[in-house]
């Protein structure tokens, strides 16, 4: 597990996959983001207090510093509109392809179920998701904040990527009370995909009883307060003391228990019985307990009960609907549009975090999870593309008592006063060309990510059944037509050329020789005896379902030979004489 390779509390204005690719492998504990939603719409808010003229000249000059543009304005605008030209890069869905089989599968059912849009947007997403996959520390949790529009695709990605044993909670938060739709019942949810391989924190987020709850359990009171009863028994019959006559009751089948451990025992002796957890015998706690008034006796004379106060009740652990979080108050509002609750990402710090943690925000709009990190002691890096994120993170910062280092009077004067004193917190901003310097490589890629099981906070690890020739795709392909020409292998379909007489290598797609459901060895993989030369059309042909011998008895069925074949053992014979030239071992050939 490494550490951390820059500052602990970091601002980085860039692309979050830019930034993500640049931190080193198993670093973070906690990631909790607030991502686009896939809502195909453009929000857009006016910050309060408005955005003043030093505040905007601070976030240009930012800009300019990092060599980068800068075009905010006034107001704040975040685009959730997604296309695969504008949104998802070529290279991207290669590699997944390739390396993330099941990811690349959620891709195309999405794309199949939803529309090419919600597609491209979960392949925005699934790149990123990776890479906080390789972020996360074995013992690390990520909380995934989504609404109705992607939340089913999202789970299926999350699923994908981290394993769905990893899986332990969709939340839904309840964000408002009413929404009018005629057309439809009212969305007042949101949903939050918790994922983690340890367990949360219980004791940090209690919330307080219900009334209805204290009204229904807590139904007796004494001088002491409201309380409730519970056995002083427990299943199974015992032959010692615990199974004898105590008050003139025996337990039959049961047997006298009790409590000497736990959080009651822990407060029957700071509270009402000095060194009670110290008393060994059952029948001496037993009169222990009658003798400090503890023991219930039910008015028709049943077996005598444990009184369990109120007051020693911590609360309890919230279920997985949050809905005692409101939206975020007036007085915390920025006038970000997407800006969710301090309230509700303290919750999560608090539940899957410590403090002196590491948690990550790549989607940080308003600063919210880098604002709750700091407020409950925890490290933080938080990145954004828009440089508003810095001036949001310096208000936010401001108004809760915090000053970053690099904090100017414009802050101040923006928010005419109404921050508290400052404790001064040392952080850094960092641009595009500033990124953290990593110090190690990224693991083998997974082959199939899914089947990575995390237990007991250790990963296994993975990867191919074969290693040997791995090639990049792009090098497979000049290799294979430098060797063998512009054909396809499949049907033997030459490639067009351009009128100076070169040929048009863009019609040509490199893809598996050996299916990946009958890759015995190959596993499907990208090793270079693995690949061959063909022709979109052969090549959705035959998919991940046929092998190439298959395709091409298809085609020559179907009257769809164009041309000689390349020889298959003289392919394999090349791949294995351009591994051994490359110094590299033919473990699969």
């Amino acid at each position: 597990m490494t550490q951390l390779n820059f500052s602990n509390r970091t601002l980085a204005i860039m692309d979050n996959l830019l930034f993500l690719r640049s931190l080193n492998n198993e670093c973070v504990d906690l990631i909790a983001i607030d991502p686009p939603f896939a809502a195909n719409e453009t929000f857009t808010g006016r910050p309060r207090p408005p955005i003043t003229d030093a505040e905007l000249e601070e976030e240009k000059e930012l800009a300019r510093t990092h060599g980068a543009a800068s075009d905010e304005g006034r107001g704040t605008r975040v685009e959730d509109h997604w296309t695969w030209d504008d949104n998802v890069h070529p290279d991207w869905l290669s590699r997944i392809e390739d390396d993330y089989p099941p990811v690349f599968a959620v891709i195309r059912a999405v794309e199949a179920c939803a529309s090419e849009n919600e597609a491209a947007y979960i392949a925005f997403m699934a790149v990123r998701l990776i890479e906080c996959q390789r972020v996360l520390k074995p013992t690390g949790s990520i909380y995934l904040h989504c609404d109705s529009h992607a939340n089913s695709y999202l789970r299926m990605l999350m699923d994908a990527v981290f394993g769905n044993d990893w899986y332990r909670n969709e939340i839904v938060w309840r964000r408002t009370s009413a929404h009018n739709d005629s057309r439809r019942f009212g969305k007042v949810t949101d949903s939050i995909m918790f994922y983690g391989a340890e367990p949360i924190n219980v004791d940090e987020i209690r919330v307080p009883l219900s009334d209805s709850y204290v009204d229904s359990f807590y139904k007796y009171r004494d001088d002491r307060g409201l309380y409730s009863v519970s056995d002083l028994t427990a299943s199974g019959p015992r032959r010692g003391e615990s199974g004898q006559a105590w008050s003139g009751h025996v337990p039959g089948r049961r047997h006298w228990a009790a409590p000497k451990t736990g959080a009651y025992a822990d407060w029957i002796e700071a509270n009402v019985i000095p060194g009670y957890k110290s008393v060994d015998g059952i029948v001496d706690r037993l009169n222990a307990l009658d003798d400090a008034g503890m023991i219930h006796r039910p008015e028709e004379g049943g077996v005598p009960r444990l009184k369990r106060y109120l007051e020693a009740n911590p609360g309890q652990p919230p279920s997985n609907l949050w809905d005692d979080i409101r939206p975020a108050s007036r007085g915390e509002r920025t006038g970000y549009a997407t800006q969710k609750p301090l309230e509700l990402y303290e919750r999560i710090i608090k539940a899957s975090s410590r403090p002196g943690d590491v948690v990550l925000d790549i989607f940080a709009g308003c600063a919210t999870t880098a604002v709750a990190a700091e407020r409950l002691n925890r490290q933080w890096i938080a990145c954004d593309m828009a440089y508003r994120s810095w001036t949001m993170l310096k208000r936010r910062f401001a108004l809760n008592g915090f000053a970053l280092s690099d904090m100017t009077s414009a802050t101040s004067d923006a928010l005419q006063g109404r921050q508290p004193e400052l404790a001064r917190a040392e952080s850094f901003t960092i641009g595009p060309n500033d990124l953290p310097t990593r110090s190690d490589e990224d693991p083998e890629p997974f082959h199939n990510l899914a089947s990575v099981k995390r237990k007991r906070g250790r990963r296994k690890s993975a990867r191919s059944a074969s290693w040997s020739g791995r090639i990049p795709k792009e090098e497979a392909k000049a290799l294979l037509v430098k060797q063998f020409g512009p054909y396809c292998w499949g049907c033997g379909w030459e490639a067009p050329k351009f009128p100076g007489g070169e040929y048009d290598l863009g019609l040509l797609e490199v893809d598996h020789i050996w299916a990946r459901k009958d890759a015995d060895t190959s596993g499907g993989s990208d090793e270079l005896y693995n690949l061959a030369l063909l022709h979109p059309t052969c090549n959705r042909r035959k998919g991940n379902r046929l092998t190439l011998d298959e395709l091409r008895r298809r085609n020559a069925d179907d009257q769809r030979i164009y041309g000689p074949l390349v020889n298959r053992e003289e392919a394999i014979q090349f791949a294995a004489e351009h591994i051994a030239q490359r110094g590299v071992p033919r473990a699969a050939l």
